[in-house]
């Protein structure tokens, strides 16, 4: 199943070194002076190899959308870094000023006069000519979100979603250029918790509680992040909002996936012409994995030839894992320690399981695909590829496992109570499998 082909971007040079040679857009190229980015690869195979390449396509997507922001008009650089800028170019102009070497302040200021009459004139630079003492400026509200995009490295999804979340605090509080972090109170907390429960989906419904406490929680990560970085010392008025208790209905929003339906579902994938989409939903259905974590899967992390065969289910170059409880070792049996093996046939260490969705929004991809199977067969809207997981939880549920081995197969947060319970990892692993193989998954 596994595919060892050649790798986008990267070619051997006569010396037999690797190369990373990726040509950067027209306009991009333009503004860089480069019309390529190259990189000579350390290594050469393995996970090593794939977390270099991972983290060179990063650099590069980022140089460009820094490149395109800048080009739009948006300079990307903090405004500290750019006053300290400032006050290096005032030095610079000032040293070459002839006639007027001994009065730096004199020629800093005829310089200004010129510089006034030019349209577009970075204004920190005249600042920096005029009053190079003034105090620095400080971060915003918008520095704050872009200093988080920026150092979380987010990928383009991401910033889509936060350009979002900030859309609606920026209707709460004003343009988030124009407040900074340091006088931010806890009204303009209340104010953002108040728009956000007035505010309403596109359908014309309220966003719920939980909806609302979530966006919630980034806002507060990204002002936590200015005020760490900035070492700003004022309260976080987005911490401990007094949020209404959500009485939306839980129960039944989704449902796990009944046999019958998983029958109809597998006859429609097998009948495909995909081969990695029945071997996907096979593995969703007997580990209850999320959807990231399989398409995810590198060759290293499925373990078959030890006494319990497994898959280790952690961070690796192809994707990172939602919370650090979901680091853990899933027991392999029956339909998808079948399934485990045909997916590594052909394949190689260091490579991805499923090359075609090896990606950014890799798993976006599948799931759509994967939902327009479970949509032929049913338009229940509670049943969703994520029922599979759901299953596997009450299957272990069905048969009497204790919560401990049921949040702990599935990587909840309370994956805590499992280690202290059965000890070592593979303690907890032949527990897992035990109660997986009453379970019949």
């Amino acid at each position: 199943m596994a595919l060892c082909t050649k790798i986008k971007h990267v070619d051997q040079r006569p010396n037999g070194v690797l190369r990373f040679r990726r040509r950067f857009p027209k306009d991009v190229a333009e503004s860089l002076g480069e019309t390529a980015l190259q990189v000579h690869m350390r290594n050469r195979e393995g996970l090593s190899f794939h977390h270099e390449y991972h983290v060179i396509m990063q650099g590069f997507d980022r140089l460009v959308s820094e490149t395109r922001r800048k080009l739009d008009g948006k300079d990307t650089r903090f405004p500290i870094e750019r006053w300290h800028e400032a006050l290096l170019k005032r030095e610079g102009l000032t040293a070459k000023t002839s006639g007027l070497e001994g009065d730096p302040v004199f020629a800093a200021r005829e310089i200004d006069k010129g510089f006034s009459e030019q349209p577009n004139t970075d204004p920190l630079l005249v600042k920096a000519l005029v009053n190079p003492d003034a105090e620095a400026p400080k971060l915003t509200l918008q520095d704050a979100k872009n200093m988080y995009a920026q150092d979380k490295w987010m990928p383009d999804k991401e910033v889509v979603r936060l350009d979002r979340i900030t859309r609606r605090l920026e209707e709460a509080l004003g343009p988030l250029d124009r407040m900074t972090i340091e006088d931010l109170r806890r009204d303009h907390g209340r104010r953002y918790m108040d728009l956000m429960l007035s505010s309403t989906k596109s359908d014309g419904q309220p966003l719920s509680v939980a909806t609302c406490t979530k966006e919630s929680k980034i806002v507060a990560a990204m002002v936590n992040h200015a005020m760490r970085e900035g070492d700003i010392e004022a309260k976080n008025p987005f911490i401990g909002l007094p949020w209404p208790k959500d009485t939306g209905p839980k129960v039944n929003k989704k449902l796990p996936l009944p046999d019958d339906l998983i029958e109809r579902i597998e006859g429609r994938l097998n009948a495909g012409h995909t081969e990695e989409l029945p071997v996907i939903w096979q593995l969703l259905k007997g580990t209850g994995m999320r959807l990231g974590e399989v398409v995810g899967l590198a060759h290293d992390d499925l373990v078959l030839d030890a006494g319990t065969p497994h898959i280790l289910v952690r961070p690796n170059f192809i994707r990172d894992l939602k919370t650090t409880s979901s680091n853990r070792s899933v027991p392999l049996t029956g339909p998808s320690l079948v399934a485990a093996q045909k997916a590594i046939e052909g394949g190689q260490s260091g490579q991805p399981i499923f090359p075609r969705y090896a990606r950014d929004r890799g798993a976006d991809a599948a799931s759509a695909v994967l939902m327009k199977a479970v949509r032929a067969e049913t338009k229940d809207k509670r049943f969703t590829v994520h029922g599979l997981r759901h299953r596997v939880s009450d299957k272990l549920r069905d048969i009497g496992a204790p919560v401990e081995v049921r949040h702990g197969f599935l990587g909840h947060s309370s994956t805590a109570i499992a280690e202290s319970t059965y000890g070592s990892p593979k303690a907890r692993l032949i527990e897992f499998a035990k109660w997986a193989e009453r379970a019949g998954l």
